[in-house]
């Protein structure tokens, strides 16, 4: 009868200690490589464990660096996030917006659209009106509200036009965040030139907590203002 391969490796799947047995086989053994040179056994599983230890390695080494950039961006955005909070009008918030964001983070674009239901000087820089009906339901913006989560990647010229005015042919992909605490406040809209910068598959967790913080101020420098 003719012994399948398959019923062979079936057969030393099922019994690991095979070669402990019968040692001089692991001697014996040449495994083919993708060079064409054979190798022994114990050669092939010296190479695949360094195989492995390298790709463990290189795994580690993506976790650091995952984890020192978290720790850049965390302590960037508690910076950031307290000066917010310490704000005490809208110039405030735009100095604020300028260093702690658009220095801090190097986004070049940065924009505070508020609802043109609240009285918004045209002399704050960063901080522009928008109308109430574009982010109503039916609205052009409607969807960055109603989806709450930051919106991440790139837009149309029309939607650049509206997030960004004059500097919208400089921005190549961008965030917006919506800024909601009871109340539709406006957005928060980032701008980069990079067309890699802000994309649809990146991490959004450190933008949820900035427009977060955001929208938990406006009601206090809105009415002061209002």
């Amino acid at each position: 009868m003719k012994i399948k391969a398959e019923q062979i490796a079936a057969y030393l799947y099922d019994h690991a200690n095979f070669f402990n047995d019968h040692p001089q086989l692991v001697r014996e053994l040449k495994i083919p490589t993708d060079s064409g040179i054979a190798i022994s056994l114990v050669e092939f599983q010296v190479r695949k464990l360094r195989e492995h230890i390298q790709l463990l390695e290189r795994e580690n080494d993506h976790m650091i660096e995952t984890a020192r950039i978290n720790s850049v961006l965390f302590e960037k955005t508690r910076t950031l996030v307290l000066s917010l909070l310490n704000a005490s009008d809208l110039d405030d918030l735009s100095v604020v917006l300028d260093e702690k964001l658009a220095n801090g983070f190097d986004i070049p674009i940065v924009r505070l659209l508020l609802s043109d239901q609240f009285d918004v000087p045209d002399s704050i820089a960063l901080v522009k009106s928008i109308r109430a009906k574009d982010l109503k339901e039916g609205g052009s913006l409607a969807h960055a509200i109603t989806d709450k989560e930051p919106w991440v990647g790139r837009v149309t010229a029309d939607r650049k036009k509206q997030l960004f005015g004059k500097e919208s042919t400089a921005v190549e992909s961008c965030a917006t965040l919506a800024l909601i605490r009871g109340h539709t406040y406006g957005l928060l809209a980032l701008g980069h030139p990079d067309a890699t910068h802000f994309q649809s598959s990146q991490d959004t967790l450190f933008l949820e907590h900035i427009g977060e913080a955001l929208a938990m101020i406006l009601p206090r420098l809105l009415n002061q203002d209002h």
